[in-house]
């Protein structure tokens, strides 16, 4: 009999592609369902990357890599991150990863032990948790409320008892679930906080280049040569560049880190497919006007998003979102009176109104609801034309 190893033996599945697998279920049944589940780029890869990968294959570029990452990608994305992102980076100190989720769990693999502890300031990506635990760590979340806008602030978390065991923290901005983005001064004294207890950061930039009404993107590991040595920066194509389904992201951290990712990557999936690291040398010479035509458009969307929200005040709350591509809706008071929770809410309203949404318990914080605004306007006004008539009806 094939028993399972107690690594796995709880894991489940992502909540949120869980979600949206159902609502694609749905939508083969004949269902219109509208999604604002997964945070997936409705645009496709622009032209120029697809060309590249097709450019690829056709002079045999389908071979093995490099466990890191071909020495070419790595050179541009050395160059590209120094520039925009305000630190020194060399091509040793980057792997390329199968997607920006990958290399959190290759770095986190390489990082913690049993019984140690990675702090995670909540609510947080649904896949931190789980990949935290697969390490044989605990994850001890650091509170972010309501009431501050979900931003970083030290003094909230004075008075918590951090363990002796805390080895690392991981830290999102732009952030998902919230949309919010880290200033320089909050992050100054995040780190400083990190620092004192001799905590390595992880920082998942994974959105940096969706950012809106003015607000400029804070690199960690730009804040000081010192915290360049604490500080694993984690980034990739997926969301800037429409290429969630190419699986190509990447992480900078010491030389010695990468190494070791790079040997734990080479004994699991080898490397990132050889045509794909070919397009992401395309994807890293696009120019700027591309990522941004992307933006503005999310940025009508979001807009459009709030409008709908601040007529819908009485049943809900949010915190206006300056990065991604989501909102984190407070909808207690709608809930509490019927005694229901976001899971009862996210599935009443898939079942009944044909709108997918990710609960907000996923992320560490319940009666909440994560709504993806990465879908095109007309589904947006179709999905909160039913949210309304979901909420109105009791």
């Amino acid at each position: 009999m094939v028993t399972l190893s107690s690594r796995v033996a709880k894991l489940k599945s992502s909540s949120i592609m869980e979600i949206a697998a159902r609502a694609q279920t749905m939508k083969s049944q004949g269902i219109d369902v509208v999604s604002l589940a997964a945070g997936e780029p409705d645009f496709n890869t622009p032209k120029a990357i697809q060309e590249a990968a097709t450019a690829a294959m056709a002079e045999g570029i389908t071979k093995y890599t490099p466990a890191a990452g071909f020495l070419s990608l790595r050179e541009v994305l050395a160059e590209k991150i120094s520039r925009e992102n305000k630190f020194p980076v060399s091509p040793e100190e980057i792997i390329v990863t199968s997607g920006a989720k990958h290399a959190i769990y290759l770095a986190l693999q390489c990082l913690a032990d049993e019984g140690d502890t990675i702090l995670v300031p909540t609510p947080a990506w649904v896949s931190y948790r789980p990949m935290i635990e697969l390490t044989g760590a605990n994850l001890v979340p650091l509170p972010l409320f309501e009431e501050d806008g979900f931003r970083l602030n030290v003094d909230r978390w004075k008075g918590l008892a951090i363990p002796s065991s805390a080895k690392g923290i991981i830290l999102n901005s732009p952030n998902n679930p919230t949309g919010v983005v880290y200033s320089a001064e909050e992050l100054k004294k995040f780190v400083g906080w990190a620092l004192q207890r001799n905590l390595w950061i992880m920082s998942d930039e994974i959105y940096e280049k969706t950012l809106y009404d003015g607000v400029e993107h804070v690199s960690v590991a730009s804040l000081g040569p010192e915290v360049r040595n604490y500080t694993i920066t984690v980034s990739g194509f997926s969301k800037s560049h429409c290429m969630t389904g190419w699986r190509l992201g990447w992480a900078i951290g010491n030389r010695e880190l990468i190494q070791k990712m790079a040997a734990l990557q080479s004994q699991s999936v080898s490397h990132v497919t050889s045509f794909v690291q070919w397009a992401g040398i395309a994807a890293a010479k696009l120019p700027d006007s591309v990522v941004d035509e992307m933006v503005k458009e999310f940025d009508s969307r979001r807009r459009y998003c709030m409008g709908r929200l601040d007529a819908l005040s009485e049943y809900c709350t949010y915190t206006r979102p300056t990065g991604a591509f989501y909102f984190y809706v407070g909808f207690g008071k709608w809930l509490k009176p019927r005694g229901k929770n976001d899971l009862d809410f996210c599935k009443d309203l898939l079942m009944t109104h044909h709108v997918a949404a990710v609960p907000g318990s996923s992320f560490g914080k319940e009666n909440f609801v994560r709504l993806s605004y990465a879908n095109s306007q007309a589904n947006l006004e179709k999905a909160f034309d039913r949210l309304e008539a979901f909420l109105k009806q009791g």
